[in-house]
């Protein structure tokens, strides 16, 4: 049985009535789920795969309640996300829906387990059997070094391997990676190598986002001339190279005369602490009062945690971690309890599409494709209310739907601040005009899952262009946005201008056009394909004085398209309606034309330069598909950029091309459906709640 398939009640459902054992046939307990090409992990001998039945009497899941210290570091160089657990253990309800409470091993055991981590924008379930890697008497990686009765750690890191591919999966990486995947956060890092560039307020920066329900960690990097083979390196003052500690708590003291700001860290190892000033044996803890030390929460035993200044920090660390939480409804139910204040986030989830939107960083020659990025309108109102400035707080995060758990990409975004504001997305023209300012960016582009960055705004409006490195990349993203108070947003999009509603009315007088029909067509009075293809080359002769040379199989699928009553001809009326789309989508001289515009003034829309023909710059008979936003504008039919992925993906050739006639049947299917949609709301008296709306409704057909 596979947890792919089945859920987590219903496989331990099924092995409680055979009375069996669960084998996760995914991740098997052998050398294939310890490392990627499936050899023993190097300097581990004789991994022994045992449940925790055989390794203690009284195995428990948990033992009275999950702790920050229940979770010490193992033989598997993965602190970064030891440290980020330990982290989310210090909320309980945060914890309790990364490790379900419904499992253990008194009741209903059958050796199966459950954790839920949230992957790239969504929460998936990850189920593996309880078969833990030992040297054959105890656990060589997670474990609970105080209860090593107690596997609930073990179990969760063994669900993290799972996810990342292997054991070897988790060894290395960063600690605001593990708690974005354990909560859903947005990860922000505040590099603190460069002295000199400390943000003078770094510490209410960590007050505030502590206050706001964030997590903080940070870390110090291995020096460049220390051996691959050491993970980390003590410094004489307790603290550890290469290593990643969890900020628990914040505290400002007051101590002979001043405050003094300080920071509980802990070492995932469970041991090993710092011996500076503020450490548990220090001149400063032993004379402060009793009163403070106990708001402290003071334990003197090296069980890995302690208190360190701020200046300590800054002093020692080189990147400080923040990972701030969506206000969904658990975090909400926290903030009450703990009265903390909360984000406001806005999340967008889109992509970056060869042909459509992979529009590149604007590096020459494809400068011109940079507009082609989505865009994402923010409009800033209220400044923040803590620090006395007239700025917003926006952080910005843009994170890559990576495959296979490794970045393809480079990518980045940059933040133009508005003079006017508009709905629509900028472009080359429009930029000038609206005194745009490119007010921050990302920093270079990185191979990062994930790109943050923290800004202070003055309120006004502002549009995030997101971005990969490369045009024509594609890739899946999610954009998120948090602010202290509320912002209004939106994608900007050609659709914004409106939909446009087409009103069919059929022309009046004298019609050469059905002398001609009739000629063409069959005794049954209607048109084959190939009788379509000629009659369509003789009338475009006629009329405009151009031929129009559609080969059997446009005829086709313009009958398809046209052909209301499936009898795979068209009859007068039907031809009518294709001829007066046909000549009016081709003979368009400058002016915005509606759909209703074309069944009324078919007749006299006869000249002019064409304006398939204006976007045609080469004269090759196609269009580059990053110009249909603008193509259909200009005929006063604006489609949202999910209708045009759809026409790039049936229509476009691998160059991003697309013929006149293939538009053509576009620009027919469109008008067809649209109307279909039309009528059929009218049909279920739904016009203005229909299930689909018209753009979805566009797209899917689109397809067809």
């Amino acid at each position: 049985m596979s947890g792919r398939q089945q859920d987590y009640l219903t496989l331990r459902q099924e092995l409680l009535r055979t009375n069996s054992l669960y084998v996760d046939p995914d991740f098997p307990p052998d050398n294939s789920s310890l490392t990627f090409n499936r050899t023993p992990p190097p300097g581990i001998r004789n991994i022994v795969w045992k449940r925790p039945t055989e390794l203690s009497r009284n195995p428990k899941f948990i033992v009275r309640n999950a702790t920050r210290f229940d979770l010490d570091q193992g033989y598997l160089g993965n602190c970064w996300f030891i440290a980020g657990a330990a982290l989310v253990a210090t909320n309980k309800k945060l914890l309790e829906r990364v490790v379900p409470q419904d499992q253990n091993f008194d009741r209903n055991y059958a050796g199966i387990f459950h954790f839920n981590f949230w992957w790239y924008g969504r929460w998936v379930e990850v189920i593996v059997d309880d078969f833990l890697p030992t040297d054959g008497y105890r656990l060589v990686y997670a474990s609970n070094r105080e209860e090593p009765n107690e596997f609930w750690a073990a179990l969760l890191e063994k669900a993290y391997a799972k996810l990342r591919g292997c054991y070897e999966g988790v060894d290395g990486g960063k600690l605001q990676d593990s708690v974005v995947d354990l909560t859903g956060g947005i990860s922000e890092t505040i590099d603190i190598k460069d002295k000199a560039q400390i943000p003078v307020d770094i510490y209410e920066i960590l007050w505030r986002s502590w206050k706001m329900n964030s997590f903080l960690g940070c870390s110090i990097s291995l020096p460049p001339n220390v051996a691959v083979s050491s993970r980390e390196v003590r410094r004489p003052n307790g603290l550890y190279m290469g290593h990643a500690y969890s900020i628990t708590a914040l505290a400002v003291i007051p101590y002979q005369g001043s405050n003094v700001r300080l920071c509980r860290l802990r070492n995932p190892w469970g041991r090993s602490e710092w011996n500076g000033d503020w450490s548990d044996n220090s001149y400063q803890l032993r004379n402060l009062s009793q009163e403070a030390r106990q708001r402290l929460g003071i334990v003197i035993q090296d069980e890995g945690e302690f208190w360190i200044p701020i200046d300590d920090v800054l002093v020692n660390f080189e990147e400080i971690q923040l990972i701030h939480l969506q206000p969904d409804a658990i975090t909400q139910g926290v903030a009450l309890e703990e009265r903390k204040r909360q984000w406001n986030v806005t999340v967008y989830h889109d992509q970056w599409i060869k042909g459509v939107t992979a529009g590149g960083c604007g590096n020459a020659p494809y400068q011109d494709l940079y507009w082609k990025n989505p865009q994402f309108s923010v409009t800033l109102r209220d400044v923040d209310d803590a620090d006395n400035k007239p700025t917003c707080t926006v952080i910005i995060s843009l994170i890559e739907k990576e495959q296979n758990n490794k970045s393809q990409i480079a990518i980045g975004f940059d933040v133009y601040k508005l003079k006017y504001p508009q709905n629509k997305p900028l472009d080359g023209e429009s930029a000038p005009r609206n005194a745009l300012i490119l007010k921050k960016r990302s920093g270079v582009y990185q191979y990062n899952r994930e790109v943050t960055r923290r800004f202070d705004l003055t309120p006004g409006t502002y549009v995030i262009i997101p971005s990969t490195f490369r045009p024509h990349e594609e890739a899946e993203f999610m954009l998120r946005i948090y602010t202290e108070k509320i912002i209004s947003s939106l994608v900007l999009d050609e659709s914004n201008v409106g939909e446009v509603k087409p009103e069919v009315k059929p022309p009046s007088g004298r019609d050469p056009f059905r002398e001609l029909f009739l000629k063409h067509a069959g005794e049954d009075g209607k048109l084959k394909a190939k009788e379509l293809k000629e009659f369509v080359l003789q009338l475009s002769t006629t009329e405009l004085n151009e031929p129009l040379k559609f080969s059997t199989e446009t005829c086709r699928s313009l009958i398809t398209m046209m052909d209301r009553n499936k009898s795979g001809a068209v009859d007068h009326e039907e031809a009518s309606k294709m001829w007066k789309e046909v000549k009016a989508y081709r003979s368009s001289r400058t002016g915005r034309i509606s759909i209703a515009d074309t069944y009324n003034a078919w007749r006299t829309i006869l000249s002019g330069k064409a304006v398939f023909q204006q976007f045609d710059l080469d004269g090759s008979g196609t269009v580059d598909t990053y110009e249909l936003d603008k193509l259909f504008s200009t005929l006063g039919f604006p489609v949202n950029r999910m209708v045009q992925t759809a026409i790039v993906r049936r229509y476009a050739d691998r160059n991003n091309k697309i013929r006149l006639t293939d538009f053509i049947i576009v620009i027919c299917k469109l008008t067809l459906m649209f109307q279909i949609f039309k009528d059929q709301q009218v049909k279920t008296g739904r016009p203005d709640s229909a299930t689909f709306s018209m753009n979805e409704f566009l797209y899917y057909t689109m397809y067809c």
